[in-house]
């Protein structure tokens, strides 16, 4: 949609009344949307093996004696980091007020995803990193990108924000 200006009078009231009032909340709408692709992206890798050129790739299978614990346990036996799904359910975001700087945090408050991402080195129980969020976030920056980008770009064109997330099709 293009909007023609007969004067820069015209120009600057939409600025200041279209476009100013608008900018952070697209800027936040679209941190926002990025924080959910990328904590969703987390989840779903939860329970499988990463393979890729990310660092702290290919994730190293399941000991054998995790497995025979799950297995004890009554869990599948080769889903790394998925046995009840309450540590994959504790992901969520964290995302500052609407501003033109706009920061978000995604992860989990349970020790055991922490662990789970960075890994353990202690001697006698070594766990070796999976880095779900790490990679999950690489793998989305574009998509985050683009998508903060189509809500700044819709509130300069004055057009109302979506309701739901943004899409990479708009």
């Amino acid at each position: 949609m293009t909007r023609k200006f007969n004067t820069l009078e015209g120009f600057v009231r939409h600025l200041r009344e279209r476009v100013e009032p608008n900018i952070a909340r697209a800027v936040h709408r679209g941190v926002q949307d990025g924080a959910d692709l990328i904590k969703t992206e987390t989840k779903v890798q939860i329970g499988q093996y990463l393979d890729g050129p990310e660092s702290g790739l290919p994730t190293a299978p399941l000991a054998d004696r995790t497995i025979d614990d799950r297995i004890r346990k009554g869990f599948s036996p080769d889903e790394p980091g998925l046995r009840t799904g309450d540590m994959r359910d504790s992901y969520g975001t964290r995302v500052s007020g609407e501003a033109l700087r706009v920061e978000a945090s995604i992860g989990s408050d349970d020790i055991k995803a922490v662990v789970f991402e960075v890994g353990r080195m202690e001697q006698n129980n070594y766990q070796p990193p999976r880095p779900e969020l790490a990679v999950a976030a690489f793998r989305n920056e574009e998509k985050v990108a683009r998508g903060i980008g189509r809500m700044v770009v819709r509130a300069i064109e004055g057009r109302l924000l979506p309701n739901a997330r943004a899409t990479d099709s708009e």
